[in-house]
């Protein structure tokens, strides 16, 4: 596994605590969804559970690196789930 990667253990991890909604828009979600770093791997982001957020199709498309919000560190933790882990 590449150190870019996150485990499927910390993805289904990431999953339960954000109640299988989206990290940033709070929608369901459904397949595909995507494993996102908080903090980019560039930027010295590890792949840990408190680094690894889920987010649907659109948002993570925005916070790619083609997205409006490419060079954005994700700083708000899971605000649709209550959570702040």
């Amino acid at each position: 596994m590449s150190p870019k990667e996150f485990t499927k253990d910390t993805v289904d991890k990431a999953l339960v605590r954000q109640k299988t909604v989206c990290a940033h828009c709070g929608e369901p979600l459904a397949q595909p969804y995507f494993a996102h770093f908080k903090k980019p791997a560039e930027l010295g982001g590890d792949t840990s559970l408190g680094n690894c957020v889920v987010l649907c199709q659109h948002c993570h498309l925005q916070y790619g690196h083609l997205g409006k919000w490419s060079k954005w560190v994700i700083t708000q933790d899971y605000p649709h789930t209550g959570s702040p882990y």
